[in-house]
């Protein structure tokens, strides 16, 4: 999505081919991503959603242009292809490191494999996140990747250190930025403050009654706010959420 804001006024055309419903679906949701999908199209951007790429047609090593499943063809000079990742962690099946069922490791909070003095960090990690009950998942961003891999190193070294970190990113479009804290896998509902509409907006993520992520934008610095009180270790319920003002995100 910020290859293609980007490319705005510099191409003659900008199309964005999306297995999902809307943007950033794996990862922010439907409402968060109909506000990208909203601004993009504001600015020309054209989607083909639900959508697969077959083929990738040229000649000489030359893209020329894009052709659907079902045989919609988008001409093309430039194709950038964003398809996520899958851990290379095939030697390891049947070694005594244990890897979760999509190949990622298990570590624990000292990125320790199941395996005495063996560690993992980065992309391939599966690890126990707090905001889901000490539950293992991969998150795979350049901030927990710095994490990991400074919690692995103390422990490498015998200076014994639990991670201890609230996941975060944020994404630019245009001049506009989504914020996005906290870790919203396997969320059951969401509790909104402003508007979608609007494109201001504070949304929280709740799991089994609780706040485990938020995402903003125009709301800054709310999000940072609220993954504070995250890392202190307080739970916000869904109660809480739903009453919030600004001074009820201080941390106590």
């Amino acid at each position: 999505m910020e290859v293609a804001a980007s490319l705005v006024g510099k191409a003659s055309s900008i199309h964005v081919v999306d297995r999902g419903h809307v943007p950033y679906q794996l990862v922010l949701g439907e409402q968060v991503g109909r506000v990208a999908l909203k601004m993009l199209q504001a600015q020309g951007v054209q989607f083909h959603l639900k959508a697969e790429v077959e083929e990738l047609q040229g000649q000489d090593g030359k893209v020329s242009r894009v052709v659907l499943a079902g045989g919609h063809q988008i001409p093309a000079d430039v194709v950038v292809v964003g398809i996520g990742v899958v851990p290379n962690t095939a030697f390891l099946q049947g070694s005594s490191i244990a890897l979760d069922r999509s190949g990622a490791v298990l570590v624990d909070l000292f990125m320790q494999t199941s395996l005495p003095s063996v560690f993992a960090a980065g992309d391939v990690a599966s690890f126990p996140v707090a905001l889901l009950g000490g539950e293992c998942a991969p998150i795979r961003h350049w901030q927990i990747a710095q994490a990991h891999g400074h919690v692995a190193a103390f422990n490498i070294l015998g200076r014994q250190k639990a991670l201890h970190t609230v996941p975060f990113f944020w994404t630019r479009l245009q001049a506009k930025t989504i914020r996005y804290a906290g870790c919203g896998r396997g969320y059951t509902d969401t509790v909104l403050k402003g508007s979608l509409e609007q494109e201001t907006f504070l949304l929280f993520y709740i799991r089994d009654g609780f706040v485990t992520a938020v995402a903003g934008l125009n709301v800054d610095p709310m999000v940072s706010l609220v993954a504070e009180v995250l890392d202190s270790g307080r739970s916000i319920s869904k109660e809480e959420a739903e009453a919030m003002e600004r001074k009820a995100l201080q941390k106590t």
